[in-house]
């Protein structure tokens, strides 16, 4: 578990909760001057993608990745943590050069077709809130909803067994399932769609760092699963490329608990490196997601209160096997 209240040497001396407006527009003014006088640490267009053998090259480019993280506006950075805006032109150069490589390797190691490795990358803030409300609204698929979605908890489950019973998603077509969710509060809910889809704002989907490969079914990453064979290749080959395994069986049984995604992968130098900051600027980044839910603050109150747990339990170790 990490300290949420934790800071960092390198955190910015802020004049008191700044106040996060415009940001999106601020990001895109300054975004593309960040990273200057670290061109040294920057990605090469041109150069092949980066190869790791041990967690410390993995620790070392980390820190390539602060450099250019501190020479950068404190609130622009928040605008592409959150969703907002964009990551530093160095650092967006090598994330995808990173994860092209890793999707051109998975293709091949597992004779997958190239254009079905990825089955998700970059989501914008707007893009996450469109999913988040969904969810949280329960839409059925004639109205706006895409079908079924994340698990049913066992907290909720004996709480409803008539009503769900052995059925492993929330289905919003389903009377049974819709009557319990217009039953629960606020909170019950979030926490629902929190065990396998973040808020806006809250995702690392934002970052560009993280990809998801395959398929995001959680029923077929099972060690038996039509996944297995594709999560075990992962395993052996992703540390190679950077990538570690963002959420594993140890988020399940974290409080708050996020459930296993094995399908989840994170370039690390880039991801440890956003994690130190975030820990270091915790206002910075607690008004640009206040503000990006300033539209309906009743369906985050829980979030509000538990970002910091949701950002910060996560695996931060690339297995080496």
């Amino acid at each position: 578990m990490h300290d949420k209240t934790s800071t960092t040497a390198h955190r910015r001396t802020t004049p008191g909760r700044r106040k996060f407006l415009g940001l999106a527009a601020a990001g895109a003014a300054a975004v593309g001057t960040a990273g200057v006088g670290w061109a040294a640490f920057a990605s090469d267009p041109a150069a092949p993608p980066r190869t790791f053998h041990t967690q410390g090259g993995i620790d070392r480019r980390k820190r390539a990745m602060t450099r250019i993280l501190n020479a950068t506006d404190p609130t622009v950075l928040a605008a592409w943590i959150t969703g907002t805006g964009s990551a530093p032109d160095a650092i967006k150069t090598e994330m995808d050069t990173q994860v092209d490589a890793l999707a051109d390797a998975a293709a091949t190691g597992t004779g997958t077709a190239r254009d079905a490795v990825l089955a998700s990358w970059v989501r914008t803030a707007a893009t996450q809130r469109t999913i988040w409300d969904r969810k949280y609204e329960f839409l059925h698929t004639g109205s706006g909803g895409a079908g079924t979605f994340g698990i049913i908890t066992d907290e909720v489950r004996a709480k409803y067994p008539t009503q769900l019973g052995s059925d492993p998603q929330w289905d919003p077509d389903m009377d049974s399932h819709s009557e319990v969710w217009q039953s629960m509060t606020s909170e019950e809910r979030q926490i629902e769609i929190l065990r396998t889809s973040t808020a806006p704002g809250v995702s690392r989907h934002h970052l560009g760092s993280d990809a998801d490969f395959f398929d995001t079914t959680p029923q077929d990453w099972t060690d038996d699963g039509p996944e297995a064979a594709n999560y075990k290749w992962l395993r052996a080959n992703a540390a190679r490329y950077g990538f570690l395994q963002t959420y594993t069986a140890k988020s399940a049984e974290a409080h708050p608990a996020i459930s296993e995604e094995r399908w989840h992968w994170s370039y690390a130098p880039v991801t440890e490196a956003v994690l130190e900051f975030t820990r270091g600027n915790q206002d910075v980044i607690a008004d640009a997601l206040a503000e990006l839910w300033s539209y309906d603050p009743a369906r985050y109150t829980y979030i509000e209160e538990n970002w910091r747990d949701y950002m910060f339990h996560v695996n931060e170790k690339v297995y080496f096997g």
